[in-house]
């Protein structure tokens, strides 16, 4: 009898032992299951950082500043309920790079000659398109390739006629203060030069002939001839140092990702889209 009652003892012993490896094991297993996801959590979070850092768009709203008087570059459409937006060529080049590497854009108007102190103050991450790279400014900033080189337009009354810069001699002639038309005004001999803010200024300057004339970015006078009665337009030739870059702080985390990303849109042939969607070829050829 004592027999029989060891062995019964013994067997539910050894069921217990057996129970009790049984949870200990599942309890491992729940365990090891526990660690595995987590560590897969941590390497996609790793991963996400990762290509956070190696693109400083991704999730990110970039303040742009522009001079949105400068059409058909960069300007403002406002709604009949008062909302404005930025529309332009500038402005949509600006928007497909960010965009593209996931970020959103802010723009942020301003007179062009205070771009760079915004820049340099940190008001804004960089500025839209429009500015020359010149040595100058190249100690202060860093440049996007460049891509697009306009053609400048000299605009005055239809009563007048002046087809060179030679032909503005001893003449006055208004010019979008703090831009390259500057050094174009004053390049003539003898010419009263007046700078004002803004191209639509300039044109009322000549429209109410307190000007001969205005030197300004030759697309946006065709649009400005559109509008305004009264006016004539000479094209001038291309002017190789005169050209469209983007301008970023020296120190800018943007300026590398944003540079490879408009250069890729200069072979694929999505920059020339764009350009073609705002003007005419004469102003896109080579």
């Amino acid at each position: 009898m004592k027999k029989i009652a060891l062995s019964i003892l013994t067997a539910l012993l050894a069921g217990a032992l057996c129970a009790c490896s049984g949870t200990a094991a599942s309890g491992s297993t729940s365990a090891s299951a526990a660690q595995s996801t987590a560590s897969s959590a941590f390497a996609a979070t790793s991963a996400s950082q990762t290509a956070d850092a190696e693109n400083p768009f991704a999730g990110k709203t970039v303040k742009v500043g522009c001079s949105a008087t400068f059409v058909p570059f960069e300007s403002i459409e406002m709604a009949a309920d008062g909302t404005k937006t930025y529309v332009g060529m500038n402005i949509d080049i600006v928007k497909a790079v960010v965009e593209k590497n996931g970020g959103t854009v802010e723009f942020q108007d301003m007179p062009f000659k205070s771009l760079i102190a915004a820049i340099q103050a940190g008001q804004i991450d960089f500025c839209s398109g429009g500015m020359a790279p010149t040595e100058e400014r190249q100690q202060t900033l860093n440049f996007s390739e460049v891509f697009f080189y306009p053609r400048n337009a000299i605009v005055y009354r239809d009563t007048d006629s002046y087809p060179t810069l030679d032909s503005l001699q001893g003449k006055t002639v208004a010019y979008v203060f703090g831009t390259n038309y500057q050094q174009v005004a004053e390049s003539i001999e003898g010419v009263n030069a007046v700078g004002i803010q803004g191209s639509p200024a300039c044109i009322e300057e000549v429209k109410s002939k307190r000007a001969d004339a205005c030197i300004i970015d030759g697309a946006g006078a065709v649009e400005y001839l559109g509008e305004n009665s009264g006016l004539a337009m000479s094209l001038l030739d291309k002017d190789p140092n005169d050209c469209f870059a983007i301008g970023f702080p020296k120190d800018s985390p943007y300026y590398e990702t944003f540079n490879n990303t408009l250069k890729e849109m200069m072979e694929n042939g999505e920059l020339d889209s764009i350009i073609a969607s705002h003007l005419s070829e004469e102003f896109i050829a080579d």
